[in-house]
């Protein structure tokens, strides 16, 4: 637990200086939104009263270009991706490699479909995949890669029977060892409405009032990889998030899911970002996960 300890001080030696500049450029880009939507209020009616009174149409004129200029020019501003961008560079980038100082970003790339299927987190295929904020690299030699997912069901009937726009909307991670696990599992929470669900998957009770699970191959061989520092490290993860997640063992892959329900280390132009509380926020979204699979390729990697 040494980084969260000292993320403050990360914060304050490595963060400040960035985050003043960005609430500089965020304020700047409000700015000029309250002038974009004020000046048309104020001026428009002004312009008309004088059109009216002295009949010179030449008051007209900027009242058109207020009127057909101002939408455009605030669509323009909201339509502006370089705030964000410089938001995840000079922010969400450091806080990453604060964690692993191994990995690589790409904000608009996303974890593969193929990764999303292999999971077998749910059967449905009526789905189509979104994602970015993409980090590839290592953890204890094994490779990783994670990003944020937006699973969306296709047809209407889907969304009504599961009462969701998303199958799933989160973060997930990807971790592949060297060596295939002897068996293949998904771990749920318990209010997982499926018949091939089990109650009882170890010998270890809080986990098992904590966790349901569905085999997939090599039932009895789950204990190899759900071993005791597997399963304390699971159910610290419980303990330090709020987020609903799921796990999955699939051959030499080892997946974790945890649902979010907004878009992630996406900032607000209405709010300002010099908000510790909020920052610290984002790093324990990635640093819970993380700390979860440090400790699982600790353990599995061998």
């Amino acid at each position: 637990m040494e980084k969260p300890l000292k993320f403050r001080h990360f914060y304050r030696d490595e963060l400040a200086k960035s985050l003043a500049f960005t609430e500089k450029e965020r304020q700047g880009i409000v700015f000029q939104l309250v002038i974009a939507i004020v000046l048309p209020l104020v001026a428009i009616p002004v312009l008309t009263v004088l059109y009216l009174e002295m009949h010179q149409e030449l008051f007209l004129v900027p009242v058109l270009m207020l009127v057909l200029g101002s939408p455009i020019y605030i669509n323009k501003l909201l339509g502006d991706t370089r705030f964000y961008k410089n938001f995840k560079k000079k922010i969400i980038y450091k806080i990453i490699r604060y964690i692993n100082n191994t990995v690589e970003y790409d904000n608009l790339q996303k974890v593969d479909d193929v990764e999303y299927d292999n999971a077998r987190f749910f059967d449905n295929s009526n789905t189509i995949i979104y994602g970015d904020d993409h980090v590839s690299g290592e953890i204890n030699g094994v490779r990783l890669e994670w990003s944020e997912l937006l699973v969306e069901y296709r047809s209407t009937s889907d969304k009504k029977e599961f009462g969701s726009k998303y199958q799933f909307r989160g973060l997930y991670f990807v971790t592949e060892f060297k060596r295939d696990f002897p068996a293949s599992f998904v771990i749920y929470t318990p209010n997982v409405n499926d018949a091939n669900v089990k109650d009882k998957i170890t010998d270890n009770s809080d986990f098992n009032a904590s966790f349901k699970c569905k085999a997939v191959k090599n039932a009895d061989k789950i204990n190899q990889v759900l071993t005791p520092a597997v399963i304390s490290a699971i159910l610290q993860f419980q303990k330090n998030v709020a987020n609903e997640f799921m796990i999955s063992v699939m051959d030499n892959r080892f997946y974790l899911a945890v649902y979010h329900d907004e878009d992630l280390f996406e900032p607000t132009l209405f709010q300002g970002i010099k908000n510790y509380d909020k920052i610290n926020g984002y790093f324990e979204d990635l640093y819970f996960p993380m700390d979860l699979l440090d400790a699982v390729t600790t353990e599995l990697k061998q």
